[in-house]
Order: structure tokens, then sequence, then C-alpha cells
């Protein structure tokens, strides 16, 4: 029965654009309408698929449910300068009052006094039972959780069809060691956008190497180790070779044939039409990253967190429940954010859209980032090292060597404000 009702859901999302009609999940009682609404300011990072499911379904179905409650959504880009703005309003009492939090920034603002316990709340126990352990633990600080997973995402391999094709069997590589020999073998050109860790940890691991210890508390013996100066050097030799290339048009490169492979998240897809994408499919292949050690990609993902500074915090946590209940999970699905809730059925629910069902298959081997505070800044260090790296300015002990002595600054200056 639950499957045919996510049948019925998919579908009707495909023909109506996300239809303004509750079909999954339990009514909740609606508040007094004498009373002037409460308006909640929502920051998010969704692009315009997910903006468009969110905002003509998804808060649409929460206003109905609770119509003394109003949704203010406001999309903000996803760059450099967010995370300051969002931690200048926070530390001003400005709006917004609920924050769509990348899992890897969490914890500093909550290191910064900028959020608001949800542990504080009394059904806070019951409801982070709904979602894993491990991803709860992006939200934990200090003794308290001050967030709840709200989706999560991995990187898969895109593949040029044409040039998988010629390369032996037409099979995607499973693992690290065979997308190595495949390149070499045919001398092709694997394309990423930069040296971040978003961008190049997966790499980093599956040549063989380490960023810190199993604990992250420290990065000197194993950013530096004999394994990580070993991956570096086979990752700089595959960069010389033109076999691995930074490039700013890696979507194009790809349809285009002038990659191999590249690995991108879901958005590769959530981002273009249902034509385009039939399009796209028939110039590329998409397939779990390849695995190495039974990691593969890194994984990422957002929490939804209340400001500190939000007007009424018992409404901006009844809207955050709602967005990770079972309906309004289901529905953000459709653009390939995977649901955090445990109780969301996700059998058949990218039967009519497989092109994500791929993300699902590689979660269960995602490489989980440190959950620390200043999570940027030990990605600022690795990437800077990685670039003076390959662009020939120190050698790979040198860089890893200092890399591995900053972060651990950053580390232990974490350790010492805790």
């Amino acid at each position: 029965m639950k499957k045919n009702v996510l049948y019925l859901l998919v579908g009707l999302l495909l023909i109506t654009g996300c239809g303004n009609q509750t079909i999954i999940g339990d009514s909740s009682p609606a508040l007094d309408t004498e009373h002037e609404k409460e308006v909640i300011v929502y920051w998010h990072t969704y692009n315009e698929k997910e903006t468009y499911i969110l905002e003509n379904s998804v808060i649409p179905l929460f206003e109905q449910e609770y119509p003394m409650l109003e949704v203010k959504s406001v999309r903000q880009h996803y760059n450099n300068t967010l995370i300051s703005e969002m931690i200048s309003r926070a530390s001003t009492n400005r709006e917004p009052d609920i924050i769509r939090l990348n899992i890897a920034w969490t914890p500093e603002f909550a290191q910064l006094d900028l959020l608001h316990p949800l542990s504080d709340f009394e059904e806070f126990d019951e409801l982070k039972d709904q979602f894993d352990e491990r991803l709860m633990q992006s939200n934990y600080y200090n003794g308290n959780y001050y967030g709840i997973p709200l989706n999560i995402y991995t990187k898969a391999s895109i593949y040029n069809q044409d040039l998988l094709g010629s390369s032996g069997d037409g099979n995607p590589p499973e693992t690290m060691d065979e997308l190595i020999n495949l390149v070499e073998k045919n001398q092709y050109v694997i394309g990423i956008s930069n040296f971040s860790i978003w961008a190049t940890l997966h790499y980093f691991y599956g040549f063989g190497g380490m960023l810190t210890d199993p604990t992250y508390s420290q990065a000197t013996g194993f950013l530096n180790s004999e394994k990580s100066i070993a991956a570096v050097n086979k990752l700089l030799s595959f960069y010389q070779k033109g076999h691995l290339v930074t490039s700013g048009g890696l979507w194009q490169g790809i349809l285009d044939g002038n990659f191999f492979m590249i690995d991108e998240g879901p958005w590769f897809y959530s981002s273009f039409s249902e034509e385009q994408i039939q399009s796209m499919n028939q110039k590329t292949v998409a397939a779990p990253f390849p695995i190495h050690e039974s990691e593969r990609a890194i994984l990422g993902g957002e929490n939804i967190v209340i400001s500190k500074a939000a007007k009424d915090k018992e409404a901006a946590w009844t809207f955050a429940k709602w967005m990770t209940n079972i309906e309004a999970q289901t529905y953000m699905a459709q653009a390939g954010l995977k649901p955090t809730n445990n109780k969301v059925e996700l059998s058949g629910l990218y039967d009519q859209l497989p092109q994500y069902q791929t993300y699902v298959d590689s979660l269960d081997d995602a490489i989980f980032p440190p959950f620390v505070p200043k999570w940027w800044k030990v990605d600022e260090i690795y990437s800077k090292y990685l670039e003076l790296i390959f662009s020939g300015s120190v050698s790979v002990e040198e860089g890893l060597s200092k890399a591995a002595k900053e972060i651990d600054q950053v580390l232990n200056r974490e350790r010492m404000e805790n």
C-alpha cells in the first residue's frame, strides 16, 4: 500500500508540478485563526527546482495545517560570503528565524552561541530517534543538539557514454584501481572543479591518503604520513600527465566528451528539465563513485536550525519539525535530496526518477566529514596547500607537513575553547 501511495505521489509531482494537496502524513490540528499570523523567515540554498517544490507544495501544505503561521522563503546563493552574512545577522538579532545550514557549518554556529538548542523542546528526544545517530552528531555541541538532519547527498561519477563505451566492456569502474587503469590505458581526462575537500577528498582517500586520525583531533602523522604523501604524489602525477584537470565547465565538458568522468551531486540533474535530462542521459552514464576500502565520495547535507534571534521559537520549532516529517521529506526527495527521516519509505520512490537512485546507492559508503567547529578553516588550509603543491610552489612533503601543522592549530584551539 505504501509503495502504491509513493508511485501516486511521484506521478502527481511530475504531472502537476507539485500540487497543493496533502497526500502523505498525519494532519496536525490547526491553530487559532482569530489572531494575527506569525511570519517565520526561512533562509535556504535550494536550487530552482528544489525551491519550486518548497514554495509551491511544501510551504502551502504547512500553512494549510497551521493557518496562523506564514513562512517567508528566502533563497540565498551558496558562496563564500554566505556563512559570514548568516553569522553577522544572527549575532545582531536579525532574521532569519530558521536556516537550512550545511552540516559542516552547524558546529561552529553552535559554538558561537548563535543557535537555539532544539534539545530544550519537550518532543525532541522522541523526534531525534527517527534519524541516523551519525547525522545527529553534526548537530551536537557541548551537551546539546542544535539542529535536525534535513537532507543528505553525496557525489556520483558521471561518465561520457561514448568514451566509456570505447574503454573496454563499457561498464563503469567499480574500484579506484579500475578507474586509474582505464584512464591511463586510454589517456582519458577526469575533471574536477578545484582543490577543496568537497572536490578532492574522495580522490585523496581513494589513492590511499588520510586527513586526520579517526577522532578528528590530529592531522600531523596522518595528513603528512607516508601513505598520504604517496597518495598526493599519485594525484600530482595524474595532474602533470593531463589525466586530472581543474575546470569551471565540467557539465558541458562531460557532455561534449572533453572529460571521461566528472563527479557531481544530484543537482547535476535537478538543475534541468525532464526533457533536458533525457538528452543528457543519451550522452552520459551515472554510477556510484569508485570504491576504495569501503569508501566512495564525501557526504554532504543540511540541517535545519533555529536562530537564537528567532522571534517566536515555538513557531519556528513547529516548522522545523514539519520540514522533517514524512510528507515534506518525500516531496523534497523529488529533487534528489535523500530524506533523513528513517520512516520515509524509499522503496519505489525513484522509479520515475532513476537518475537519483545512483545517489541513494552510494550513501552507505559515503565518507563522513568530521563535525568540528571551524571546519571551513580546515578546508581552507587543505585547499591552499594542495594548490601550492600542484602549482609546484612547494614539495608534496613540505606542503602536507605545513598543512598538518596548521590544521592541528585549528583543532587544538577548538578543544581548548570547548
